[in-house]
């Protein structure tokens, strides 16, 4: 029977042997019937490790002039490494916490979700709709609790595809959303009083007790400025259907109903309830902000000038780099 493979000689069949390196330290094959020596390139291996070396400079901090070459030479032989495109795999396994947020990068939005530990699906779309979270969530079982910053279309494909699942909103973007309609510096008795109310859930409220004595102030302060929220400032001659008065303190007012809308809804201390799973729910959506968004920032800023589908795949390599199964680049191949 003719023998076949890598170790045969593909003139008389014959099994090579191994006859020392090359001057560029390739492995040397001699046929003792044909007395014929030759290398055997590993295409296939040469290609994986390429592309290992690819992903690695992408989520490292090397330039192109440190790698020990030309970087023209670099960029040419990388050229196919940019349309390999790491995807993740979606076990179907029910995890009882996810936080969900997005990144902007160029023109398209990474929409990203995650456990406390490690990412399990991200999604790009043109930009945040409830319609494209709703193509991200509709892959994921439904947990227990999802971890969010409130923006409307992330409400609105939970509600959706999750409507069982408990909403905790993030307390540091509820801060950044009062601070901004009030400032740091409000005018008024009531804006510095709602804003210490802010303040106070940003530091944290720690029981149950606490959040219940947190909502009774915040009814109190309503009942106390009741009037002043309801003050209207009247336009002198106003144009025909136009508008003609307006809330004196419209930034207050809105202010006060975001937090009092947010406690109503019962999506301020969910993080409170010990009960719905085993592990601690976190009340900020840190775990995305800053542990993947804050380092693709500053990735995407070590390799600035790439191209909109080159800083795409860098977020992918990235995001598969947080993965609970880590898979090689030479899987993806």
């Amino acid at each position: 029977m003719k023998q076949r493979g890598f170790r045969y000689c593909p003139t008389c069949s014959t099994k090579l042997q191994k006859r020392g390196l090359t001057k560029a330290g390739t492995q040397r094959w001699l046929c003792i019937n044909c007395s014929k020596s030759a290398t055997k390139p590993r295409t296939d291996l040469s290609k994986a490790l390429l592309l290992e070396r690819f992903v690695s400079w992408l989520l490292g901090k090397q330039s192109q002039t440190e790698l020990g070459m030309q970087p023209r030479t670099w960029r040419k032989q990388i050229a196919w490494c940019w349309r390999v495109i790491p995807k993740p795999e979606l076990s179907g396994e029910v995890y009882p916490i996810l936080l969900v947020d997005g990144i902007r990068i160029g023109n398209l939005v990474d929409l990203i979700a995650r456990t406390p530990k490690f990412v399990i699906g991200w999604h790009w779309a043109g930009w945040e709709s409830s319609n494209t979270w709703e193509k991200l969530l509709k892959q994921l079982p439904a947990p227990t609790v999802v971890v969010c910053d409130g923006q409307k279309g992330i409400l609105g494909a939970i509600g959706r595809c999750w409507p069982e699942t408990y909403i905790q909103r993030c307390h540091f973007h509820v801060w950044q959303n009062v601070r901004s309609k009030l400032s740091l510096h409000p005018k008024t008795v009531a804006g510095e009083e709602l804003l210490q109310l802010a303040k106070q859930l940003l530091k944290g409220i720690t029981t149950k007790e606490e959040a219940k004595a947190w909502v009774k102030r915040l009814s109190q302060w309503e009942e106390c400025w009741r009037d002043l929220l309801k003050e209207r400032t009247q336009r002198d001659n106003p144009p025909p259907h136009k508008r003609k008065w307006w809330y004196t303190h419209g930034k207050l007012r809105s202010a006060y109903y975001q937090l009092h809308k947010l406690a109503e809804a019962g999506q301020l201390f969910v993080y409170l309830e010990t009960d719905l799973t085993d592990q601690p729910i976190p009340r900020f959506t840190n775990h995305v902000e800053g542990g993947i968004n804050s380092q693709l920032r500053t990735k995407l800023k070590l390799h600035r000038g790439l191209s909109q589908t080159h800083q795409q795949r860098l977020a992918d390599w990235h995001l598969n780099s947080r993965t609970e199964a880590q898979k090689p680049p030479r899987k993806f191949l």
